[in-house]
């Protein structure tokens, strides 16, 4: 971790530094990717015009967070100011496709593994190896994605949360969602949100003939309505906070941060494996900056920063020669655990995506 008094030196660093130039917008994004590729028809390399090292990341306390305890020592050591995109993966995905794979908009991304998978396949992402990345010799084996394509990152396990003033006899597994006594009580994900289409593949497995079985799983899901359906944790967290759901399939940093908050939650691991986001980072082996790519991934994998997310996000370390502290041990980061999270191929995934929402979107 970033111990406090070390957090708030570098804080008072970049004080002084120069404030980043621009939020990036998708006009603003497309127009940043239309100036690269003219610049690379006329031979100059792109993004010539400023040396700001941007990445993307998702907003709120992520945004904060990353902008104000993280990418300051990473700017520090490449010695050039640092700006983020801030987004969700179906836009990042989409202006990706606009700009194309020969004119990246920054040397490396950080996508949920459902986004990375759509673009994988079209030769977007370099190759990810130790002498490229020196930290992924020590990532646990799961974290290497698909032809060395992508590395997680960020493991961020999906628990049960429940509020423990609202709930009598609080669940045991994902099972226990159907159980009459939560009917009218629960918060569920659109569709649209990665969590749904795990929790979907794992009913359709769980209760019917595999995980393509996307009639079983819409079904039964069905018989959990009328519930609100969110598009991601942040706008869950507060039906939980003021007791307008009880129970929810919820990040895990979302109940810490609750329970800090005097939040009356608590949650389960199921019994049947936890779900996890699953966020990966690749380097587009197209941007003229991809050392850079390379090096900034090497820097989210290092010891020092997979254990600051631990202890800020309750993200669980993929580099396996992190130590949690003692105040960790108590929730489920650790790689014998997170190693029997259920998993998914979302290359396998998207083939049954447009079926699953269109279905999904018809019935409940």
């Amino acid at each position: 971790m970033l111990p406090e008094a070390r957090t708030e030196r570098i804080i008072k660093m970049h004080l002084n530094r120069r404030e980043p130039q621009m939020t990036l917008t998708r006009r603003n994004f497309l127009k940043t990717s239309a100036g690269a590729a003219a610049l690379g028809a006329l031979g100059a390399p792109a993004f010539a015009e400023g040396d700001t090292f941007i990445v993307n990341m998702f907003g709120g306390r992520w945004e904060h967070d990353w902008r104000q305890y993280v990418m300051p020592k990473f700017a520090e050591q490449i010695g050039r100011d640092f700006d983020l995109d801030i987004g969700l993966g179906m836009a990042w995905i989409s202006n990706f496709r606009a700009a194309g794979p020969d004119n990246p908009p920054f040397p490396a991304v950080m996508l949920n593994e459902k986004y990375t998978a759509m673009i994988r396949n079209d030769g977007y992402f370099a190759e990810l190896t130790p002498e490229n990345v020196p930290n992924m010799a020590d990532v646990i084996e799961p974290a290497i994605l698909k032809g060395n394509t992508a590395v997680t990152g960020m493991l961020a396990p999906l628990v049960i949360a429940y509020r423990t003033d609202l709930v009598s006899e609080p669940p045991k597994g994902w099972a226990d969602l159907w159980d009459e006594r939560f009917k009218g009580q629960l918060g569920l994900y659109k569709i649209t949100n990665s969590a749904a289409t795990m929790m979907a593949m794992w009913a359709g497995e769980h209760f019917g003939s595999g995980r393509d079985d996307i009639e079983t799983a819409v079904a039964k899901f069905k018989e959990l309505g009328p519930f609100p359906q969110i598009g991601y944790s942040a706008q869950l967290t507060p039906l939980l906070s003021q007791g307008q759901v009880a129970v929810a399939p919820i990040d895990l940093g979302e109940v810490k941060t609750m329970q800090e908050q005097g939040i009356p939650i608590d949650y389960v691991v199921p019994e049947e494996g936890m779900l996890v986001f699953d966020h990966s980072f690749s380097v587009f082996k197209n941007s003229p900056d991809k050392q850079l790519g390379f090096d900034y991934i090497n820097f989210v994998l290092s010891p020092e920063i997979q254990l600051w997310m631990a202890e800020n996000w309750l993200i669980a370390p993929t580099n396996k020669t992190v130590e949690l502290p003692e105040e960790l041990q108590k929730w489920p980061l650790q790689p014998e655990v997170v190693s029997q999270a259920i998993r998914f191929d979302w290359d396998e995934t998207l083939a049954i995506m447009p079926g699953l929402n269109d279905l999904w979107e018809r019935t409940i």
